[in-house]
């Protein structure tokens, strides 16, 4: 995967940057604070969406700092974000998809771009209200994602049937919002259920598709 790693102070990445790129990751670093790539050229490879995960690594307790600044830009760019070390006693640290130690990193990474992850999970919410938007729907009672060796299933129960149009608008919505955390996304089998009471009519309560 490709990896953004920034620290808190300098050195204290230096083992995770180590344990990365020995397990075959793309990494990059950012300094953060006044450095910030994006403010000085106007590139930042997290604003260009070429990073599958954000690390963070804090080797020791401290108030939240510029040089923290990396962990919250992913946090807003929907990116995966892994905490390794420690958190400061107030700020976002409680969105990280994974908290580690150094030692845990390749780990962690994994399951924080995970299919079933938190921010998997907002990525297809967030593409599944774009297309809702424009028909004036409302969003999906649940939305259910699991994975069988490999193959991604999403469910997307609604309260009402939808039309076909939108059903055939979700399904390749859903599988793009995954390609970041499945190199099988294409393949994602995507059911858009309806979940009506049995008096509304015959075929009540089955499925949409």
């Amino acid at each position: 995967m490709r990896v953004l790693v920034s620290e808190a102070a300098p050195g204290d990445a230096v083992e995770v940057l180590g344990r990365l790129r020995a397990a075959g990751h793309t990494v990059v670093t950012c300094r953060g604070g006044a450095r910030c790539p994006l403010a000085v050229d106007g590139t930042c490879p997290l604003a260009d969406g070429l990073v599958d995960v954000v690390v963070h690594v804090r080797a020791r307790p401290g108030a939240l700092s510029d040089h923290d600044r990396p962990f919250q830009c992913g946090v807003v760019a929907g990116v995966p974000t892994v905490l390794c070390g420690y958190p400061a006693a107030e700020g976002p640290w409680s969105r990280a998809e994974a908290h580690c130690s150094p030692a845990g990193i390749v780990a962690a990474v994994g399951n924080a771009a995970r299919p079933t992850s938190g921010a998997a999970r907002r990525r297809v919410e967030k593409a599944v209200a774009e297309v809702l938007r424009p028909h004036r729907l409302p969003p999906p009672r649940r939305v259910d994602i699991t994975v069988d060796h490999s193959v991604v299933g999403v469910s997307l129960t609604f309260d009402r049937r939808l039309p076909v149009i939108v059903r055939e608008q979700l399904r390749p919505a859903v599988r793009s919002a995954l390609a970041a955390f499945s190199p099988y996304w294409a393949y994602a089998r995507v059911a858009v259920l309806a979940d009506v009471p049995a008096t509304a009519g015959p075929g009540a309560g089955r499925p949409a598709e």
